[in-house]
């Protein structure tokens, strides 16, 4: 197999090293080792939390130096396995930052193609090095969803955490492409001491996908459009945003009504005629028509949301059907 040309070999060592314990690769020949290293570095990947303390242990021991610049950076951590993973993710990207292999933007910030995080953030972590850690990078791309499979509604992204999260993300100049899921965005009425104001202007962003989201107010998603298609005195951001998919997005928990078009057309309209009077009606609803997708994909059995309501009538279980 040595005898195969480099790319084709490229391509048959990604594919085992998805299925493969990787020293059994690395340690098969000086050419394995050497293109094996080159895939896994580009696409560094972690799916423990031991894992990433043990790489970021060999990088300040200086046991270990990247053999290229990497491209993608994952962490896929599962459950409560990822306490205090932003710590973690925190001295792994200071690591990264030293290797001279390394593509760092005017500010010394890393710069990576996308940043994949499927992991729980958790109540008594400090949510500060959430913004801290996630600061050193500038992302093409960024992806945090839960660890759950996907019908189930559970939080990865718990309230606490989302000011420090789009903190940073505010200060990414590349960043074109958002995925998020399993979020709760802050109670307005319970979480008053988190300084939460709404989604903040992404100017370079081009696709926001939002699912499983809950308490996020039609007001504040009515604000980021129009601020990120350049209505809201944010002219770099014109013409850029030009999707955002909204998946089983509630204004309050999963026992409300839903975030729907209508709701938020409306809300998009009193927020123009304020603050951009020049904009119509019409031209709010179109605008709102042609960028903003709304989607349902999971439904309760009981309660909720176009699910199925129960009452007692004469000690006996009666179904009634929501309306849509």
């Amino acid at each position: 197999m040595d005898t195969l040309p480099t790319e084709i070999l490229t391509d048959v060592l990604t594919i085992a090293l998805q299925d493969t314990k990787p020293t059994h690769i690395l340690c098969t020949s000086s050419l394995f080792r050497s293109i094996a290293e080159r895939i896994l570095h580009q696409n560094l990947c972690f799916y423990s939390s031991s894992q990433l303390s043990r790489f970021v242990h060999l990088l300040s021991q200086g046991s270990l130096r990247l053999v290229c610049e990497p491209r993608t950076l994952v962490l896929d951590i599962a459950g409560g396995a990822s306490t205090n993973i932003f710590e973690k993710l925190d001295a792994l990207l200071t690591e990264i930052a030293h290797e001279s292999q390394t593509k760092k933007d005017e500010s010394g910030r890393l710069v990576l193609e996308s940043l994949r995080l499927r992991l729980n953030s958790h109540t008594h972590d400090d949510h500060q090095l959430v913004y801290d850690s996630l600061f050193k990078v500038d992302a093409g791309r960024f992806i945090w969803t839960g660890p759950d499979p996907p019908h189930h509604f559970s939080i990865a992204i718990i309230s606490t955490a989302v000011p420090h999260l789009f903190k940073a993300l505010a200060s990414y100049t590349r960043l074109t492409h958002l995925h998020l899921t399993n979020i709760a965005f802050p109670d307005p009425y319970m979480d008053l001491d988190v300084g939460w104001t709404g989604i903040p202007s992404l100017p370079s962003l081009r696709f926001f996908y939002l699912g499983k989201a809950t308490f996020l107010s039609a007001d504040h998603v009515a604000n980021f459009v129009l601020q990120c298609t350049g209505h809201l005195q944010e002219p770099a951001c014109a013409d850029k945003l030009e999707r955002v998919c909204l998946v089983d997005v509630y204004e309050r928990s999963i026992w409300g009504p839903r975030l729907r078009m209508p709701r938020l057309v409306s809300c998009a309209r009193l927020l123009a005629q304020s603050v951009c009077p020049e904009l119509s009606s019409s031209e709010v609803t179109d605008l709102f028509e042609r960028v903003v997708h709304i989607d349902a994909e999971t439904e309760r059995l009981i309660g909720g949301d176009r699910a199925m309501a129960e009452i007692f009538y004469r000690g006996r279980l009666v179904y009634l059907q929501s309306p849509s």
